[in-house]
């Protein structure tokens, strides 16, 4: 799991302080590491699926985009689905680091550094450095995150940002932040146990924990916020194309809603109870409840890793059937008729929205092309609209 207290752990200790000693004693018991095994193997499955083994249509003439110059560029829809591997991929590097970590707890007893005054450089290095990938990729996924809420709002008001640029912000803030969070904690010496008042606690500890939970909590406020706005949009453009809000249209803003609020739910699934682990140990350290503690810290072993897992759930495709009822006159020629199938095949790669590519603006949903001649009031009906 990704946590500031389990950094703490990787200190020098050779101070003693009987609640740290009691919460080290419980973090290494087999338990507790079998739980973090398990749960990292279902986060690593759920991103293996997702990067290499869930099928995508391959590229189409919406696919990509020619710029001057002959230089190609991924639509929309395409950057939703690679800022869903790349938050895939970074679940993959963290939840194998919780694999290995604990695996190596597991054979190899002394891997945190011991309650006496024996060196115990190699012990605080291999802590030290694994807490420190784990939480890396972590940041990484929370960022990847608000990433993707990011683009589905810009997407339905008709900007973008290029897919490097998200790759510029997502792992320079997460270096950045974690740098300097364990930089203070450990330089110059890895004592941070030596603590002897609270101002030296804040000088030291506080702040890696500021550089943890800060993004975090960012994404927790932030992404409901963006996908809210989002709702709106996607009524706004229903009732704009439409000229009315009808079952159809209150069907298909439910499923969005649907989606919005199952990968808000899942994020906060999987990271509250480390927020409420971070509130606990600041505000009742000196009488801390260790029952509560040790609790929250099992849900975390469980939930921080399988965030991978959930995430093949509610990031999925999103196909959408649309029927339209043509009038007889229309042109039945076989070009015609190839668009209109064509059309009435609404598939999701962001895996949300899909803007309307051949306009200029992409401020509103490609439900239907313009070559169908629909009949004064058109009978519209969802063949096939499912979270699949």
């Amino acid at each position: 799991m990704a946590d500031p207290t389990i950094q703490t752990f990787c200190c020098h200790n050779r101070i003693r302080s009987p609640p740290a000693i009691k919460l080290m004693s419980e973090f290494d018991t087999d338990g507790y590491i079998v739980v973090c095994l398990v749960s990292s193997v279902f986060g690593i499955a759920g991103a293996i699926y997702q990067i290499w083994i869930r099928h995508e249509e391959g590229p189409t003439h919406h696919a990509v985009r020619r710029r001057r110059g002959g230089e190609l560029t991924l639509s929309n829809q395409n950057i939703g689905r690679q800022i869903i591997v790349w938050l895939a991929v970074a679940d993959l590097c963290a939840s194998f680091g919780v694999f290995l970590r604990s695996a190596l707890w597991k054979y190899i007893k002394d891997a945190i550094p011991p309650d006496s005054d024996v060196d115990d450089t190699t012990n605080v290095i291999f802590c030290a450095v694994s807490s420190a990938w784990i939480q890396y990729f972590y940041m990484c996924t929370w960022l990847w995150t608000l990433c993707y809420a990011i683009n589905i709002r810009r997407q339905l008001t008709g900007a973008r940002y290029a897919l490097r640029t998200y790759h510029y912000y997502v792992w320079s803030i997460s270096a950045v932040l974690t740098g300097v969070g364990l930089t203070v904690l450990y330089v110059p010496d890895a004592d941070c146990h030596n603590v002897h008042d609270m101002t030296t606690a804040y000088m030291r500890i506080l702040p890696n924990y500021v550089m943890t939970y800060g993004p975090m909590i960012a994404v927790m406020v932030a992404n409901p916020v963006l996908y809210y706005q989002a709702s709106r949009e996607i009524d706004r453009q229903l009732v704009a194309r439409f000229s009315q809000m009808s079952n159809t249209e209150r069907d298909l803003m439910t499923k969005f809603k649907l989606k919005f609020s199952l990968i808000n739910v899942v994020f906060y699934i999987c990271w509250l109870p480390n927020l409420v682990n971070g509130i606990v140990l600041w505000t009742m350290w000196y009488s801390l409840p260790f029952s509560m503690v040790i609790t929250v810290w099992y849900i975390m072993a469980i939930t921080n890793p399988l965030q991978a897992f959930f995430n093949t759930l509610v990031y999925q495709k999103w196909n959408c059937r649309w029927r339209f009822r043509r009038q007889a006159s229309t042109d039945t020629s076989a070009e015609v008729r190839r668009r209109n199938r064509a059309s009435m095949v609404y598939n999701e790669g962001t895996p949300l929205l899909q803007s309307k590519l051949d306009s200029p603006s992409a401020s509103t949903l490609q439900l239907h092309q313009t070559s169908v001649e629909l009949i004064p009031t058109p009978t519209r009906s969802i063949n096939n609209c499912s979270l699949v």
